[in-house]
């Protein structure tokens, strides 16, 4: 299948999951995600941790979100699309007195002045959104190229530290793999209602 044909199927499959199914997931992926928490030396510190607000049936994260800022002391960024001329995307930190302002796809995005926006590269650990994703760390995105222009800096270099985690539900994975680019950037993990595994 084509990736246009990949993003169709499995956007259905994962809007087929009742709202009952959704919220047990969730519930699930926070307690994988509290796991990982515990598991990694990294998170002993504060860490930056990027996340994003679901939308189209992607495995939500909000339950998650609202962890981290009762329960931890990370700081958590959100990305945005309205950024510096040189950057293809920036991530904002987010908190519950933060101004949300809606991007061009309709998606709320946290405000602040660009000045204060961080490069991909100063975040710690980035859980990112997908439609699709192969047992060797493939991903597949909605085709706008944001994650991989972002994080492009992955393919030329072994010493950034940033790690890449696909959050979706277990049902995305394909059981061919996906068709790949050179720019493609792979995932170092991912995370599901049914754990959490490296690639």
């Amino acid at each position: 299948m084509t990736p246009a044909e990949i993003r169709k199927q499995l956007r259905i499959t994962r809007n087929t999951l009742t709202p009952s199914q959704q919220s047990q997931h969730a519930q699930q992926a926070l307690q994988n995600f509290k796991q990982l928490l515990k598991t990694q030396i990294d998170f002993s510190r504060p860490q930056k941790i990027a996340l994003f607000l679901t939308q189209d049936g992607e495995l939500d994260t909000h339950e998650t979100i609202e962890y981290l800022w009762n329960e931890t002391e990370h700081q958590i960024y959100l990305p945005v699309l309205e950024t510096k001329d040189e950057w293809h995307m920036a991530f904002v930190q987010y908190t519950p007195q933060s101004v949300m302002l809606e991007n061009q796809f309709g998606i709320k995005e946290p405000y602040a002045p660009t000045k204060e926006h961080l490069s991909g590269d100063q975040l710690d650990w980035v859980f990112m959104p997908l439609v699709a994703y192969d047992k060797n760390g493939n991903r597949l995105g909605m085709g706008g190229g944001y994650y991989d222009r972002t994080f492009a800096f992955k393919l030329n270099s072994e010493s950034h530290t940033t790690k890449l985690i696909g959050w979706a539900h277990s049902c995305q994975q394909t059981e061919s793999l996906l068709p790949s680019e050179p720019w493609d950037v792979p995932l170092d993990g991912i995370l599901t209602e049914t754990g959490y595994s490296t690639f």
